[in-house]
Formats: structure tokens, C-alpha cells, sequence
């Protein structure tokens, strides 16, 4: 039990100075990442992400994530397991994004968590009923606003529509890690451009 105590000691310390953190469930149907507040104390049923940076959960909310997540999870009964170790530490993260697409990125991000709080209220659903019923029917704007924010996404790594975008990711992962062998610095869980968040 000590492993996990000192885990989350240093999980309360990373997420203090923060507004909200993003979190997502380890075992979920969806997996989708949403904001948390402070009081909200997360348990050892969630991974969180130490970050108030919505270009961060624009990248994690992405398909491009969902297809490395998709490579690399668990699951559990028809479940997504996610983990920390297999899904999230090894995700490469955009190296090169641009200002503009960074700013973009942020805004997209931000819509879209404002309309699905709008949809969640107005309805009085939780998260997964409203992913069940609009993110694969091409009229809702749920899906409209996923794909706007792929769309950046792609950009941001520079790729295009007709990669094979699990290929890529892969090659970019292998590519960053042996940089960081030869002690070479590489953009992780943060914007290149932290001074703007």
C-alpha cells in the first residue's frame, strides 16, 4: 500500500498549483479525458494528467491518440483499459506544432469540452450516453467537433489524411526515444510554447 500512497502524494503535489487537471477512467468504454476539478480527488480507478493546458486534452481527446490507445491498451470484458504505463507514457506528442496550431488546437479543445457540458446538462446525461448516441453520426455536432479537432491534430504532426497514422506514430516514438537515450530533450506533456498557456 506505501507504493501507492507515495504515488499519490506526488499525483496531490503535481496537481496543486493547477485551476483542474484532466483525467480519464482506467477501464471505460470510451476513454475520454475530461477536465477534473481540485476537490474532485482522484482514486487509483483514473489516470490523470498533471496539466490545465487544453492544447494537452486537445491531443488526448484526438483520434490520433484513440488509434495509439487502441494499439496499445488492455481491455476489460468489451472494456478499454487504459493505462498510464502502456497507453500514455509511451505517446509521442506533437515535436514541431506551430503557434498558430497550438492556439488552435487550445480553442478547438475548449469548444468542443463546452459543448459536451452544454449537451450533458441540457439532456441530463453523463458523458458515455452522450458519446453512445452522437460520436459516430456524421450530423451531430459531437462529431463534427471531433473531426475539426483531428483535422488540427494532423497538422500539428505534420502528417497527412492518407498515412498510416499508427505506422507514423510508431516511427515517431522509436524516433524520440533514442533521442532521449543521447540525452536529447523532447516535447512531452506540455506545449513547446508554455509561456502562452
Amino acid at each position: 500500500w506505501w507504493k501507492f500512497g507515495v504515488n499519490a502524494l506526488q499525483m496531490r503535489k503535481a496537481i496543486a498549483p493547477l485551476s483542474y487537471y484532466f483525467t480519464v477512467p482506467r477501464v471505460s468504454k470510451w476513454a475520454i479525458f475530461i477536465p477534473a476539478p481540485l476537490n474532485w480527488l482522484p482514486g487509483d480507478k483514473s489516470v490523470v494528467v498533471a496539466s490545465e493546458d487544453f492544447y494537452i486534452f486537445g491531443i488526448l481527446t484526438s483520434s490520433i491518440h484513440r488509434t495509439w490507445m487502441e494499439a496499445q491498451k488492455s481491455t476489460l470484458k468489451a472494456d478499454i483499459a487504459y493505462t498510464n504505463t502502456t497507453c500514455f507514457e509511451t505517446f509521442p506528442f506533437p515535436q514541431t506544432p506551430s503557434k498558430k496550431i497550438v492556439q488552435q488546437i487550445r480553442a478547438k479543445a475548449i469548444e468542443l469540452h463546452e459543448y459536451r457540458s452544454e449537451q450533458m446538462e441540457k439532456k441530463q446525461w453523463g458523458i458515455t450516453q452522450l458519446y453512445n448516441k452522437f460520436f459516430h453520426e456524421p450530423a451531430s455536432k459531437l462529431y463534427q467537433l471531433h473531426q475539426q479537432l483531428d483535422k488540427l491534430v494532423i497538422e500539428a504532426y505534420n502528417f497527412k489524411n492518407q498515412d498510416d497514422i499508427l505506422e507514423k506514430l510508431l516511427e515517431l516514438n522509436l524516433e524520440l526515444a533514442a533521442k532521449e537515450q543521447q540525452g536529447e530533450k523532447i516535447i512531452g506533456v506540455h506545449s513547446p510554447f508554455d509561456d502562452e498557456v
